[in-house]
Formats: C-alpha cells, sequence, structure tokens
C-alpha cells in the first residue's frame, strides 16, 4: 500500500516543479519529459469483508498479471486436461480465469472459488481483461 502512495505522489511533486519554473520563467520545458508508463495489468482487489486464505485474513488481495508467462498459461491448461476438461476460448471460461487469477495471487484456484460472488466475480472479470488485453 505504500508502494502506491509513493508512485501516486511522483507526478504531483513533478507537476509543482513545474509549476514553480514555469512561473518563474514563463516557459514551460518539454526536453526530457518521462515517457508515459506502460498501464500495469496488475490488479489489487479490496474485499467487501475480511476473507481467510490459507489461515491468513485478507483485506485486500493482489494479484500479478504482469508477472505471469506462457508456461503459466500452458501448465492451467495441463491442470484442466488432467479433469478432463477442456477450454477453448479462455476468455470466456470462468474455469481458466479462476485458475489465472488464482496463480497470479499466488492462492489456491479454490480458495478463488470460494469467495463470495461480488469478490468473485470481479476478480474473475479482471482476469478476463487481462487474457484480451495481452491479445489471447
Amino acid at each position: 500500500m505504500e508502494e502506491n502512495k509513493t508512485i501516486n505522489q511522483e507526478p504531483q511533486e513533478d507537476f509543482a516543479e513545474e509549476m514553480k519554473e514555469a512561473k518563474k520563467t514563463g516557459i514551460v520545458s518539454m526536453d526530457g519529459k518521462k515517457k508515459e508508463k506502460e498501464k500495469s495489468a496488475n490488479y489489487t482487489h479490496k474485499f467487501s469483508e475480511p476473507v481467510e486464505i490459507g489461515g491468513k485474513k485478507f483485506t485486500e488481495l493482489t494479484f500479478y498479471f504482469d508477472r505471469l508467462c506462457g508456461e503459466d498459461v500452458e501448465a492451467i491448461e495441463e491442470e484442466l486436461q488432467d479433469q478432463n476438461k477442456y477450454v477453448l476460448t479462455p476468455e470466456v471460461s470462468s474455469v481458466f480465469q479462476t485458475m489465472l487469477a488464482a496463480r497470479a495471487a499466488g492462492v489456491g484456484a479454490d480458495e478463488i472459488r470460494r469467495l463470495k460472488i461480488k469478490d468473485y466475480m470481479k476478480i474473475k472479470n479482471q482476469a478476463r481483461s487481462f487474457l484480451i488485453e495481452s491479445g489471447y
């Protein structure tokens, strides 16, 4: 959470410096501007009420979709095949999306499935959005 505060303060501080310089000189220099950072696919979900996952209480959980790779997708596909379940389009499969979200958070897929529907749907839909935005 502290990480988010620090990241969000940087643009405000940069803007304040730019305003000081503009007031002093009447000119705003565009030289050396950083390129806008690529939007992160990571998602922090705030639960409607605290939940217990793996023996720990959580009020929120971060899903690190940016850390996933092809091996994760293939492992999910293999796990589903072992269960005699076949997914043709992961972006419309609740099972696939749940397993992907669980991998992104480092928890078991069953933990995600046991969440209240309000939390479950938001998390599952975030996984679907990640798949679509990734071009899957």
